[in-house]
């Protein structure tokens, strides 16, 4: 949702958006939801809201695409 109007986000060809999963990521510390997103709302960084049970979350888009969200290369183990 739009965390400033409170509304759906919509396609241009009508799609509305929606959450497939959430669960939480063990090596992120944190709840990660997967989602389908119209185009315009895909920047890292943006701040958008879920609804939930009649509650709303505020969230934030880390990941567009296939960008992985914990340490590839294995670096903060090693730290």
């Amino acid at each position: 949702m739009d965390p400033a109007t409170g509304k759906t986000l919509v396609d241009e060809l009508g799609r509305r958006s929606y959450t497939t999963s959430v669960a939480f990521g063990p090596t992120t510390g944190k709840n990660i939801a997967l989602a389908y997103l119209p185009h315009a709302y895909c920047q890292e960084g943006r701040k958008l809201a879920v609804e939930y049970f009649g509650e709303t979350y505020p969230v934030e888009v880390v990941g567009v695409g296939y960008k992985p969200l914990y340490d590839p290369e294995n670096l903060k183990p090693r730290s």
